[in-house]
C-alpha cells in the first residue's frame, strides 16, 4: 500500500485524492492545510482520517509514502 498525503486543501484537492483513489494499491491517509477548517473539509469529504494544520505533525504521525503539493 502507497501511503499518501495531501499538503494545501483548496479546490484543487479534491482533484489530487481523486487521483490518487484511482491508483490500485494507494490511499490518502492524511490532509494538510495552515487553515485547520480547510483540512478538515477535504478530510470530511472523503473520509480521511488523518487531518492537519502542520506538516511535520503530520509527516511524523502518519509516515505517508509519497506527499502531494
Amino acid at each position: 500500500m502507497v501511503r499518501v498525503a495531501i499538503v494545501g486543501c483548496g479546490k484543487i484537492a479534491d482533484q489530487h485524492v481523486q487521483a490518487v483513489q484511482r491508483i490500485p494499491g494507494s490511499s490518502v491517509v492524511a490532509v494538510c492545510d495552515r487553515e485547520p477548517l480547510m483540512a478538515g473539509q477535504l478530510a470530511e469529504r472523503f473520509k480521511i482520517r488523518g487531518c492537519f494544520a502542520d506538516v511535520e505533525d503530520m509527516l511524523r504521525a502518519t509516515s505517508p509514502d509519497v506527499v502531494h503539493v
